[in-house]
């Protein structure tokens, strides 16, 4: 990974350990040359096993393969801490400082090499490499205003360290050595800015906002520290202060990349599309979108307002670039993965992971809330302990709108469980907005629906959704859809009522009657077991029999659903639609409903929606249907006559 792509890949170290038989997978990825799944292997294998010199050489190669600075930096970084007299190691790992911006790591790497194996066969690139780096750290150190000798450099070494840590999510690590360069240093603003990201890193949002004001303090047009401040004001729930501060930042003026790029990165938060736009479009004018100055990142954001905007085309080309600069870069590679799903199904775009919107304590502290104490939670105390968070902490309720609207699939996912357990008037009011939204997959914004119907924010009945890429008309109801038992029978009522069920299923209706009627010798007024008897009547072709004990169980339980919706597919076969809607209407009204229940109201819907002409409001039924028992014998009948696939796209 060093400058010019001129590294060579590393020897294996000797090494006693014992082989791992989960290396024999990832040999047999990295000859397919599989490089994105032989790196994911290679990270779980690391967290596994930290010390594994044959781990971590395999996870350099791949890096190396993704162009994956980052990545490569880390493990080389704890490849030498197992090897340190490893010459070819040092000087990959000072290549990589230099291929990651990091000129004093990279010049005190090469430097380090040279005193350690001065005859080394790579010693001559090495020092034409010291001279290079000098030469630009010379510029670097008149700029910052470090000082001169060996103390200018290794104030910048423990600099860009402390950039490393913050990156990798060491915030600890990061501020101890960032307060110590501040002691020495107080208006280093490059600190300054690291300092904020490692308070954010660690949730101290105060602090993070106060250090990003007082680098704003000694260079009031610093770029980075007005990104930090929009993006760690937006994040800790106050959205006006971070708008103000956006403005400020997008009035910067530079020809420097990463100056759009930070703009960007900051207005992506804010959720201003075309904010981000108009940094993209300016870093393209000052023609610095070439392959040597773009960075990944840019693209990445400007892909995503681009897909936001609904030119996917337009947006799958901006990710392929950011990936032909960066194979290894996961924000883009993800949101492509995610795009190869049917459109009902996909999350993306969404800018950050989850892990971007949120400090890993905040997480932490959210789950410890919910999981105390261990082993005797319900879900009315998980729901007691996420309103008590989100009351003590308003800057964690901001967060679920927008993690609804540009949330990665896990944020998206956490935002919606959180928004349904707290119910604030606030958060609901979330829910309703998402749920009529384009914004991902249809089954969570069905959800949403579900949740802001049952609020009073949405009126049960047709709601007009975006499912399937496209705009339709949606059934919505409040009823709870259980699996409880309905009705319980007595031991020997229920044995008769089984193997009757049972011989109907298998086309014998004869042999069902006798065993019904003998069940009612025990249960003479069960509504299930009198229905299911008028069923065997039907079977029999004894029409007028199954109707007139229809209509006697209606009369002695008009709460019944499946006598109604029985006389109610009676009235449809003969024309007399709207006394099969009066007969339906009762049970549309109800809280709860067994899944057969549910079941047989949605066929008898979809039915009379067929017989009045209205093949639409059918389709709505039946993808209720699909949704809530995928596997009833009737949706692939139902199917064919509406003219739908097995996923429920309407044929063309």
């Amino acid at each position: 990974m060093a400058k010019k792509n001129r590294r060579r890949h590393l020897p294996p170290s000797f090494s006693f350990q014992r082989p791992l038989p989960e290396l024999a997978e990832v040999d047999a990825l990295i000859r397919r040359k599989q490089w994105h799944e032989a790196r994911d292997l290679l990270r779980a294998l690391e967290r596994r096993y930290p010390h594994r010199t044959d781990v971590l050489e395999r996870l350099l190669t791949v890096c190396h393969e993704l162009k994956d600075v980052r990545e490569y930096e880390r493990a080389a970084e704890r490849l030498l801490k197992l090897t340190p007299d490893n010459p070819e190691l040092v000087l990959a790992l000072a290549g990589a400082y230099s291929a990651s911006a990091h000129p004093a790591l990279a010049l005190q790497t090469f430097k380090r090499s040279l005193r350690q194996w001065p005859e080394h066969a790579q010693a001559d690139k090495a020092r034409q490499a010291v001279a290079e780096l000098e030469s630009d750290f010379e510029a670097i150190r008149a700029a910052t205003g470090l000082g001169d000798g060996d103390d200018a450099l290794e104030f910048a070494a423990l600099h860009e360290r402390s950039q490393l840590f913050v990156e990798r999510g060491e915030a600890a690590e990061a501020r101890g050595l960032l307060e110590a360069l501040l002691r020495r240093k107080p208006d280093f603003v490059p600190a300054l800015n690291n300092l904020t990201n490692a308070y954010f890193v660690e949730g101290r949002f105060t602090q993070a906002i106060d250090t990003a004001q007082r680098a704003l303090g000694a260079e009031p047009d610093n770029f980075h520290a007005l990104s930090n401040l929009t993006r760690v004001l937006f994040l800790a729930g106050r959205h006006e202060e971070a708008t103000q501060a956006a403005e400020r930042l997008k009035a910067v003026e530079s020809d420097r990349i990463d100056v759009w790029t930070k703009k960007a990165e900051a207005l992506s938060f804010l959720g201003e599309d075309q904010g981000v736009r108009d940094a993209f479009d300016g870093a393209k004018r000052a023609g610095l979108l070439t392959r040597s100055l773009a960075g990944p990142l840019l693209l990445h954001l400007a892909a995503v307002v681009t897909m936001r905007q609904g030119r996917e085309r337009e947006a799958r080309r901006l990710w392929q670039q950011a990936l032909e600069i960066e194979p290894g870069f996961d924000f883009a590679r993800d949101n492509l993965a995610d795009l190869h799903k049917p459109p009902g199904e996909r999350h993306a775009p969404w800018p950050y992971p989850l892990q971007n919107w949120m400090p890993p304590q905040t997480l932490g502290e959210l789950a410890a809330a919910v999981e105390r104490p261990i082993g005797r939670q319900d879900d009315s105390t998980i729901t007691r302990e996420v309103r008590r968070y989100v009351r003590k902490h308003p800057e964690f309720a901001a967060l679920i709108p927008p993690l609804l609207d540009r949330g990665d699939p896990l944020g998206r996912a956490f935002a919606l469980r959180t928004a349904m357990l707290a119910e604030t008037p606030e958060l609901l009011a979330a829910l309703h907005d998402f749920a009529l939204s384009q914004r991902g997959p249809d089954a969570l914004r069905q959800e949403a629906a579900q949740a802001a119907m049952q609020a009073g924010l949405l009126e049960p009945g047709t709601v007009r959704l975006w499912l399937q890429g496209e705009w339709r008309d949606v059934l919505l109801f409040g009823f709870e859809i259980h699996g409880e038992p309905v009705q319980r029978h007595t031991p020997k009522a229920e044995a008769l009522f089984r193997q009757a069920s049972e011989a109907l299923r298998a086309g014998q209706p004869e042999r069902a009657e006798t065993l019904f009627q003998q069940a009612l010798t025990h249960e003479p007024d069960s509504p299930a077991i009198l229905n299911n008897l008028a069923a065997a009547y039907s079977y029999q072709g004894r029409q007028h029999e199954a109707e007139a004990l229809l209509r006697e169980i209606h009369q002695r339980h008009p709460d019944y659903p499946f006598a109604r919706i029985g006389l109610a597919r009676i009235d449809i076969t003969r024309g007399q639609l709207d006394q099969a809607r009066r007969l339906i209407e009762p049970l549309l009204s109800r809280k709860r409903l067994h899944f057969s229940e549910f079941a047989a109201l949605c066929g008898v819907e979809i039915e009379l929606a067929e017989a009045e002409g209205n093949r639409e409001a059918a389709r709505s039924w039946l993808d209720l249907l699909r949704g809530a028992y995928p596997d009833h014998a009737l949706i692939p009948e139902f199917e064919r006559r509406l003219g739908q696939t097995k996923r429920g796209r309407r044929s063309r």
